[in-house]
């Protein structure tokens, strides 16, 4: 989860009068807030549109073209991500009737101008805790419920202890190092703890098979991938449909041999390519009822032979070169 005291927090802006936007800016700016300055509510439309990861909207009510009360209310009908930002309207409406009005059109708080800089803050600051927390116990409900999925799938297959999480803490890791931010890793992170949630649909008789499976059984083995994609897909949750394509392309490789479609290269979206490296690479150092795990010099040397062929080469040299970390998280969580 991210640390409250080191997210920068994202605040629009909206007044037609630029210098009220001047002012509010230049509070916002000594307390480290990232401000974004719009003079319509068009503009602000436009620009959400582009750049829904706004954390809060300062709403001026009264402009020309389109009034405060009309911005809010075609936010609060427009996509999830949008309509949770909360916004405080900024008014020199005072009336009990124009206050009621802007709080059924969805704000969550309004300051009467002219302001002072203490109470906006101490509101601001207030919105942006309480959106904040409600997000972060959304995640980490969602988190807990990934994780169960990760771990029943990981129980039906028998898999080794700890599989589910190893794969999770590898993923995040070869995000982080292919650049993506904290957020986006973390969501790599859990999305990838559901990569073998379709071998709940694979007969036990095939699944636990102590011997060589025959031609056809090896078939029947290899539709978990598109069965785990049909389970996942239907949700509208970006985890779930991040956890959808892991799913689907996790053993998928770089020369096209792979399944279920036989993608090469960077037909393979990227986080697939992440998890069927971080997938194989707990399979080889995990001990199975059919097999021993394999020493480090074993598995360096089979991983490093499989560059361009089963893994994108960047990932493999990303693991070459940072081997030491990998050890650290299987050691971690043997």
């Amino acid at each position: 989860m991210i640390d409250i005291s080191r997210k920068i927090f994202h605040i629009l802006c909206v007044d037609d009068t630029p210098t009220n936007l001047l002012l509010v800016k230049n509070i916002l700016d000594k307390k480290g807030y990232k401000v974004t300055l719009v003079e319509s509510g068009a503009e602000a439309l436009a620009y959400l549109k582009k750049n829904p990861r706004i954390d809060l909207i300062l709403l001026d009510i009264m402009m020309p073209d389109m009034d405060g009360y009309e911005v809010c209310r075609i936010l609060k009908k427009s996509s999830a991500r949008i309509r949770k930002i909360p916004v405080i309207f900024l008014t020199a409406v005072t009336d009990i009737e124009g206050v009621s009005k802007g709080f059924d059109v969805g704000c969550v708080d309004y300051l009467t101008k002219p302001f002072r800089p203490k109470e906006l803050l101490a509101r601001i600051n207030t919105h942006l805790t309480l959106s904040f927390l409600e997000e972060q116990k959304l995640q980490q409900t969602e988190l807990e419920l990934v994780y169960m999925m990760g771990t029943l799938a990981d129980k039906h297959c028998e898999e080794t202890s700890g599989h589910v999480q190893r794969v999770s803490e590898y993923s995040e890791l070869i995000a982080k190092l292919l650049g993506y931010g904290e957020e986006q890793a973390e969501l790599i992170k859990r999305a990838s703890a559901m990569h073998d949630i379709g071998k709940v649909t694979t007969p036990d008789n095939i699944l636990h098979k102590p011997s060589k499976h025959t031609d056809e059984e090896a078939v029947i083995m290899k539709d978990h991938a598109q069965a785990g994609y049909e389970i996942l897909q239907k949700s509208k949750l970006p985890l779930m449909q991040v956890a959808a394509i892991i799913a689907h392309q996790h053993h998928e490789k770089w020369d096209g041999s792979g399944y279920p479609r036989g993608l090469k290269g960077k037909e393979t979206h990227i986080i697939g390519r992440i998890v069927a490296f971080a997938d194989v690479l707990d399979a080889l150092s995990s001990s199975r009822k059919y097999k021993d795990g394999w020493n480090l010099d074993e598995i360096f040397a089979f991983l490093k032979s499989q560059r361009a062929k089963h893994f994108d080469p960047r990932i493999t040299d990303l693991f070459m070169d940072n081997f030491g970390l990998f050890l650290e998280i299987r050691d971690r969580y043997q």
